[in-house]
């Protein structure tokens, strides 16, 4: 039953949203909030009714966020950000509210699940139903009150932040990741005014290093750098926020040694100090970071409701150490030397896949963070052992199919590929997504480090007909008689 006139109830306060308040769909104000423009109405130990003055189908899309989307968001880890500082802010802001109705309903069905697989690659979806269609009315709403309010200069940071990163999910919603490029980055231009708003930063910063993974670049990292504690991590978002740090030091590393590897001439890596400074950083700050998870293991690791973000953290720190031993050779073979600690990720899955699910076993469409994603990739794409990185396969497709900017799906049918031209070279690959079941049925081999993937990309062209004609790009890496290293470009047709 919705009510159409302010009513007060008492706040039970508990964290993240009291029963009392939860049974009717009002968001929570505590005593301990924060004081500032938003939080200064109505009385602390009130809660005053988020449905006044809306449509029905607003508070149905309200009430959807609410129940659904963001606990579904929030998962166990965020929920101080998704139904905490998001619920409490929409009560007195339009531009928040706006997004939230707007993120729910495209939460609820999300039209990247409704296109073709191909096309996700390189392309955005398009809007086919009513309820989207209103989605973006709202969406286009928030936007311009937004900017509205930015030309006032009465925004506050907070304010501006929360909805960039509620606008930042839309767009990835929609398939849309260079819109969340761009937003990120004017976000992050902002950063240095919310030093205030910790939770909101942090999960900006991770954001940051999703968008420089998918997106091979991003003109400013600096934001991004956490230093290690000096004692012991407080909380398990500590850790994951410091570990997402180094995954965004590795990344740059990675693409400052490509580009110079390609600047040099017959591909002669010397032995170039910065580098090899910077990737020795790398290995002492990764080495500390384990220390102080280990610790931090040894003091809660029987606690459920974080074993699997537990086993999370330890893929992606595998895999990351993988990429910080190896970000300087050019020969593949070196991955060789990897067959433990890509067992090892491939051991931590089942539990980390598993955490994700929802009571009826069923894994949320999307999911704002990068999750099991990187470290899955980095072994089906790099791992030269047949078995594992088979089976890495197999976890991506059963893993959430969006985490943040990564579709799960079309990304491990290009590695799927990418693993039939490094095991059988000379194949004829039409690229039919049913090969990528064929692939896992067979037991495959080691492939010669010659024919092992450097780098690649998915690129479409128009053909004489209009139609889209999509290709996978990628290099191999060879050796010449006197060892010099040289790079090979291939492409494929994919459609």
């Amino acid at each position: 039953m919705y009510y159409r006139r302010v009513r007060r109830v008492k706040c039970g306060e508990e964290k993240p949203h009291c029963l009392k308040c939860a049974s009717t769909g009002r968001g929570c104000v505590y005593s301990t909030a924060p004081r500032s423009k938003f939080t200064e109405q109505p009385q602390p130990d009130t809660c005053i009714t988020l449905f006044s003055g809306h449509g029905s189908r607003e508070r149905r899309a309200f009430e959807y966020y609410f129940h659904k989307a963001g606990p579904l968001l929030s998962g166990v880890l965020d929920q101080d950000f998704w139904s905490g500082s998001v619920l409490q802010i929409c009560r007195v802001e339009p531009v928040i509210w706006d997004a939230i109705i707007s993120l729910s309903t495209l939460y609820e069905r999300p039209p990247i699940h409704e296109t073709m697989l191909w096309l996700l690659v390189n392309n955005t979806t398009d809007v086919r139903h009513e309820y989207h269609r209103d989605a973006l009315v709202w969406y286009s709403r928030s936007l311009a009150l937004l900017q509205q309010r930015i030309n006032q200069g009465t925004v506050e940071p907070m304010v501006a932040l929360i909805s960039c990163i509620l606008f930042i999910t839309i767009e990835l919603l929609q398939g849309n990741r260079k819109a969340a490029q761009i937003l990120y980055k004017n976000g992050a231009q902002m950063m240095t005014d919310a030093t205030s708003t910790t939770v909101v930063s942090a999960m900006f910063r991770r954001l940051g290093t999703s968008v420089l993974v998918a997106n091979e670049s991003l003109e400013e990292t600096r934001v991004l750098h956490l230093a290690l504690p000096e004692g012991y991590f407080t909380s398990i978002q500590e850790a994951r926020d410091v570990l997402y740090s180094l995954v965004a030091e590795t990344k740059t590393l990675n693409n400052d040694s490509k580009a110079y590897m390609r600047r040099t001439a017959y591909g002669q890596l010397h032995k170039v100090s910065e580098l090899l400074a910077r990737q020795q950083r790398l290995k002492t700050r990764l080495a500390q970071w384990n220390h102080l998870f280990s610790h931090f293991k040894s003091m809660h690791g029987s606690n459920v409701n974080i074993d699997g973000a537990m086993a999370i953290l330890l893929m992606i720190y595998t895999s990351v150490f993988i990429e910080a031993g190896t970000v300087l050779s050019f020969d593949q073979g070196i991955y060789d030397t990897y067959e433990y600690e890509f067992a090892q990720i491939i051991d931590l899955a089942p539990a980390a896949v598993a955490w994700t699910r929802n009571s009826e076993g069923k894994q949320p469409l999307f999911m704002f963070e990068m999750g099991v994603f990187l470290p899955l990739f980095v072994t089906g794409l790099k791992c030269p052992f047949p078995q594992l990185r088979r089976q890495a396969l197999r976890y991506i497709v059963d893993a959430p199919p969006a985490q943040g900017p990564f579709m799960c799906t079309p990304a491990a049918h290009i590695v799927a590929l990418l693993i039939e031209l490094e095991e059988n070279p000379d194949t004829s690959l039409p690229g039919e997504i049913s090969r990528f079941y064929d692939l896992l049925a067979k037991p495959g081999h080691i492939p010669p480090a010659q024919h092992r993937t450097c780098d690649f990309s998915v690129s479409s062209v128009l053909d004489v007909d209009g139609k889209s004609k999509r290709w996978l790009n990628y290099t191999n890496c060879r050796f010449d008689e006197e060892g010099r290293a040289f790079f090979i470009e291939k492409r494929v047709s994919i459609s």
